[in-house]
């Protein structure tokens, strides 16, 4: 397949940040974002922040506030939850192609679990707290991003990123904000790892979070 010139200087620009695109990856990881980890989150959120604002100029940068939500204390007793922000970066938006790219920061990881910091392994791989799931999709994204902002085509596509702090716990607080941005796109992306083949998802099974409080005197069953 003949790849155009144009498309080729893309990919090169890719190619020739390789190892910055990797150790990158690797710095947020060692950076604890456990879901319920409010100081790992913002810290998260501050790097990620500064890298979207040096990376893209010409875009706008926002942090957006994500809703909160309820959760059920072993008490019973309904107990209201905040989230940190979403960060949303948006290119073109009035451009007649318009692609929508979502990721998340935090990671299934608490502040006090043992897993905390990204080793290379004796084949060479990475293993690390959301070296994959996502902080290196976030990382591969950005310098995907990066990389377009350099074709000469570029007006015609128009692209947004919102990256959010709740995924690994169903996100409770984000979900409004991306079916809502999931409405406006053309084609939409996330950046988790594809099968180890290259598929990538094309749908997956939804899922829910219940709560029940049930009243009454403790009895024996029988």
């Amino acid at each position: 397949m003949r790849i155009e010139p144009q498309d080729q200087a893309v990919l090169d620009h890719v190619a020739a940040r390789g190892d910055a695109i990797v150790q990158r990856a690797v710095d947020w990881s060692n950076i604890n974002s456990g879901s319920r980890h409010a100081e790992g989150l913002a810290r998260v959120l501050d790097v990620l922040d500064a890298t979207a604002r040096a990376a893209f100029t010409q875009a706008t940068v926002v942090r957006v506030p994500t809703q909160g939500s309820t959760t059920v204390a072993d008490s019973g007793a309904v107990i209201a939850e905040s989230y940190a922000d979403c960060l949303k970066i948006t290119a073109r938006p009035e451009a007649p192609l318009q692609v929508v790219l979502t990721g998340h920061y935090d990671t299934v990881f608490p502040a006090d679990s043992a897993f905390q910091t990204v080793v290379t392994r004796d084949d060479g791989a990475l293993n690390g707290p959301g070296i994959a799931d996502m902080k290196g999709g976030i990382s591969v994204m950005l310098a995907a991003l990066e990389a377009f902002e350099t074709h000469p085509d570029k007006a015609r596509v128009g692209w947004t990123v919102l990256l959010s702090p709740d995924e690994e716990i169903g996100s409770p607080a984000s979900a409004p904000l991306l079916a809502e941005l999931g409405a406006r796109g053309h084609v939409g992306l996330t950046y988790e790892p594809a099968l180890s083949d290259g598929t990538l998802a094309g749908e997956r099974k939804g899922s829910g979070n219940f709560h029940l409080i049930v009243t009454g005197k403790a009895a024996h069953a029988g």
